[in-house]
C-alpha cells in the first residue's frame, strides 16, 4: 500500500459507497453558479419539480452580464435572478463580483472541502485548500438537486516550488511555465498538488493565479498543500479556522514530480492563440500594443492591482493603448479604493470598470477589433476569446502588463532595469 495525496483524501472522505467502485458517489460540500450557465437548467430543474437539497450550501453569482449590455443579456440575467428569488437562495451575490472570487471570499469554501461549479475555473478555490472542479450544467442539476455526484479519483502530479520569485516574476508566470512544460492536455483528469518549499512562501493572491489556470493544463483539481499561508487568509477571513488541513501522506504515490526553481524564472508570455504558447518575454519579438488588461478570475486580486500602481506610479499609459482594469470583485475594488491604488492608476490614464466577466470573455467593457493587440492577465487567449476572431491577446502577469501598457509594446527589455542593478 502507498501514501495517499490530497485529492485521494478528500474524495474519500466524502463518498458515500463502496470503495471498490470506479466512480465514486460522493457528497458535496458547496455548489456555485453563475448567470450565463445556472440559466441553462433552469427549465429542466422546473420541468421535473425538482427542489435544491441543501439552499445555504449554494452560491449564485450574477458575474458575466452585469450589468446587462443587451436586451439579449438582459433578458438572460433577468431569468437567472428570477429564478434565485424565488428559490429564496440566501447566498444570491448581486453584482458583486466574479463568481470564482466571490467563493473564495466566502465562508462555503473551507479547506478540505469539495466544491463543484457550473464554470471550469471554480478550479480556483484550490488555492486555498478545497478540491474544487467545474462541471456542466446537466450534472450540476443533479448535485443542485442531490448534494452529490459520481467522481474518478485522479491520478496526482505533484509541483514543489524551491527558491524565491523574483521582483519581474508572479504566480502567473509560474503557472505559465507549467503550461510550457505540461501543455494544455498535461494534466488531464489529473489533480495538480502544489508544494510550496520556497523561502518566502508565495502570497495568496499568487496561489489563486496558479490553481485558477491550473484547468488550463487539463487538470481536475489544482490544489495546494496548506499551510501557515492558508491558515492566515482563514483567520483574516472568518477570525477562525473552520476546513480541514488536508495534507498528503509523506509516500504519497504520485504520476510524476516536477520541480519549479523560482529563482531561476523570469517574466512568462503566452503568445496567440494558446495558453500554452509560452516563451520567455526575454525571447519574445517586440510587439506594439493596442490594449492592456488587468483583471479577470485568474489576476485582478489586490496584490495584482498594488503590482500595476507600482508600475505606474507617477508615470503614464502610452496614448496609442487603451488600460482596462476590473477588479475581481468589489470587496477588491473597495481596498484598493481605500489604498490609493484606483487614484494612482487613473491618474496614470487606466479605466475601471465593474468587477463581471465582461472582458475577459470578450462580453462587454473591453471586447477587442479586428487590429487590436492586447497583453492581458486573463487566463485565456484562444482566437476570438476576447472579441474579434483575428484580434490577438498575449498573456502574461499584471506587471508585465502595466509595463507594457506603458511602453506601449511588449518587448523582451521591458525589465531591463532590473537586470542592470
Amino acid at each position: 500500500m502507498t501514501g495517499m495525496t490530497i485529492s485521494d483524501k478528500v474524495i474519500d472522505a466524502h463518498a458515500i459507497d463502496d470503495d471498490a467502485a470506479l466512480y465514486r458517489r460522493v457528497r458535496i460540500d458547496a455548489v456555485l453558479g453563475h448567470d450565463a450557465t445556472t440559466a441553462l437548467l433552469i427549465d429542466d430543474f422546473e420541468r421535473r419539480g425538482l427542489s435544491i437539497w441543501d439552499k445555504e450550501k449554494v452560491l449564485l453569482t450574477n458575474d458575466h452580464f452585469s450589468p446587462p449590455s443587451t436586451a439579449e443579456h438582459a433578458d438572460i440575467s433577468n431569468r437567472f435572478l428570477a429564478f434565485a428569488r424565488g428559490q429564496e437562495m440566501p447566498n444570491l451575490m448581486l453584482d458583486r463580483g466574479i463568481c470564482h472570487q466571490l467563493l473564495v471570499e466566502h465562508k462555503l469554501c473551507q479547506a478540505g472541502g469539495l466544491i463543484v461549479g457550473a464554470d471550469s475555473h471554480t478550479i480556483m478555490a484550490g488555492g486555498i485548500g478545497a478540491c474544487a472542479t467545474g462541471m456542466g450544467a446537466t450534472d450540476i442539476l443533479f448535485t443542485l438537486a442531490t448534494g452529490t455526484t459520481w467522481m474518478r479519483r485522479p491520478s496526482t502530479i505533484a509541483v514543489r516550488f524551491h527558491g524565491t520569485l523574483p521582483e519581474q516574476s508572479a504566480g502567473r508566470d509560474i503557472v505559465l511555465e507549467l503550461l510550457r512544460i505540461l501543455g494544455e492536455g498535461g494534466a488531464q483528469y489529473r489533480t495538480l498538488e502544489f508544494h510550496d518549499e520556497s523561502r518566502s512562501r508565495l502570497s495568496q493572491d499568487d496561489r489563486f493565479a496558479i490553481s485558477n489556470m491550473a484547468v488550463e493544463i487539463g487538470a481536475k483539481f489544482g490544489v495546494f498543500v496548506p499551510d501557515e499561508v492558508t491558515e492566515a487568509y482563514f483567520l483574516k477571513r472568518d477570525g477562525e479556522f473552520l476546513g480541514t488541513m488536508v495534507r498528503p501522506d509523506a509516500d504519497a504515490a504520485y504520476e510524476r514530480v516536477i520541480d519549479i526553481d523560482l529563482d531561476a524564472l523570469d517574466a512568462r508570455v503566452a503568445k496567440p492563440w494558446q495558453p500554452s504558447n509560452v516563451v520567455p518575454l526575454r525571447d519574445l519579438e517586440p510587439i506594439k500594443i493596442t490594449s492592456a488588461f488587468l483583471g479577470s478570475c485568474a489576476s485582478g486580486r489586490l496584490g495584482d492591482i498594488e503590482a500595476a500602481a507600482d508600475e505606474l506610479a507617477g508615470q503614464q499609459v502610452h496614448p496609442e493603448v487603451r488600460f482596462v482594469v476590473i477588479p475581481a470583485s468589489m470587496e477588491v475594488f473597495k481596498k484598493a479604493l481605500s489604498a490609493g491604488l484606483v487614484e494612482t492608476l487613473t491618474d496614470a490614464g487606466a479605466i475601471f470598470n465593474h468587477s463581471s466577466c465582461g472582458a475577459c470573455g470578450g462580453i462587454d467593457k473591453g471586447v477587442l477589433g479586428a487590429d487590436d493587440v492586447c497583453v492581458s492577465s486573463s487566463n485565456r487567449n484562444f482566437r476570438g476569446r476576447m472579441g474579434h476572431w483575428d484580434s490577438r491577446t498575449y498573456l502574461a502577469s499584471p506587471r508585465t502588463v502595466a509595463r507594457a501598457a506603458m511602453r506601449g509594446e511588449l518587448a523582451p527589455d521591458l525589465y531591463r532595469d532590473l537586470e542592470v542593478r
